[in-house]
């Protein structure tokens, strides 16, 4: 039996580098060789695409991109090659994929750009489509959709850049409709460095101006004080969600799986993780945040299209809580972009 042409790509430009490389180095040391012929390909943090022949380990310690064996490579959007164009002795040859695994986080991995050329190759893919991935990443978007379906997110409002010369009324506006701590945010960034908790208009007006520096809509959210939780939904047609996993202040233990929760909280949890998924469209795979507050309400923060893939992170970790063992998920996500794709991207 033929083995499984595989490209992975892993790196990129956004803030979740590092993140992505644990991903690529825990996914690749976990497919079988038998099964799967590797084409590793990795976007360095200005952006170029090489394709990376050398030991894995170049990956975890971030020397990857200086292997003088990495070549310039590129996915092809022509359907008809269906491959990744590799530079040799000074000329492209093409590499038939038959899959492709992106672990390309934040800007550009999930936010429906990698996804488009996806599209465009005709290759199948793991993970979620433009539409799903686009709408997630922008955070005002997510929360317009959550909101008409009924579902229970924390109390908030936008800021468009347009607004910015009339900062002092948007910040009456704000304060009218929210109570302090208020918690701001790019609305289409993971930025940490332009997201913080303001306590106070002039705290709220600085952080607002801050946002803007990484997107042209600010998100305002009152702060929920309380615990947080993550649920991880695996599925295409009949979609699952994992028990709540509880995240820790403590950096010996990152999460609590499973949560210790009543089940009537985590019988909500699941269903509206599972709700959430259909709402959004997305397929295969997400990470879902929820708060439980000092109130007793249990409100979803945040759809994440591509979570971190490691073998210890969250997504991995709550799915192998219903059992699905590390090498299984890893491997089900790829059959389930090939089962998929005859009905469209």
């Amino acid at each position: 039996m033929a083995r499984i042409k595989l490209l992975v790509l892993f790196g990129g430009v956004s803030n979740d580098y590092s993140d992505s490389l644990a991903s690529a180095v825990s996914v690749l040391q976990t497919l079988p060789d038998e099964k799967y012929e590797v084409v590793p390909v990795g976007i360095n943090k200005k952006g170029r695409w090489l394709y990376f022949p050398g030991d894995y380990a170049e990956i975890l310690n971030d020397k990857w991109s200086e292997n003088t064996d990495c070549t310039s490579a590129v996915l092809s959007p022509d359907p008809a090659h269906r491959g990744i164009l590799i530079l040799e002795d000074g000329s492209y040859t093409l590499k038939r994929i038959d899959a492709i695994l992106s672990l390309l986080q934040g800007s550009y991995g999930e936010d429906g750009a990698i996804q488009g050329l996806c599209e465009l190759s005709r290759i199948p893919y793991v993970g979620n489509s433009i539409s799903s991935s686009a709408v997630c990443r922008n955070k005002a978007l997510t929360h317009t959709l959550l909101q008409d379906a009924g579902i229970q997110i924390p109390n908030w409002l936008t800021v468009p850049r347009r607004n910015l010369s009339r900062l002092d009324r948007e910040c009456d506006r704000i304060e009218a409709a929210m109570d302090y701590p208020l918690y701001i945010k790019p609305s289409g960034s993971d930025s940490a460095a332009a997201s913080g908790i303001a306590q106070n208009r002039n705290d709220l007006a600085a952080m607002i101006k801050r946002a803007f520096t990484q997107d042209t809509t600010v998100l305002i959210e009152e702060l929920c004080e309380g615990r947080e939780f993550r649920v991880a939904v695996f599925g295409y047609d009949m979609p699952f969600a994992s028990f709540p996993g509880e995240l820790n202040r403590s950096k010996d233990l990152p999460m609590t799986v499973p949560a210790d929760l009543d089940d009537e909280t985590v019988r909500i949890m699941r269903e509206t993780a599972i709700a959430a998924f259909r709402v959004l469209e997305c397929k295969e795979l997400a990470l879902i945040d929820f708060y439980l507050t000092v109130r007793g309400e249990i409100l979803l923060g945040e759809v994440n299209t591509m979570p971190a893939l490691s073998e210890h992170a969250p997504y991995p970790v709550l799915m192998g809580d219903l059992g699905m063992r590390y090498p299984y998920l890893i491997e089900k996500l790829i059959e389930q972009a090939a089962e998929h794709a005859d009905r469209g991207f």
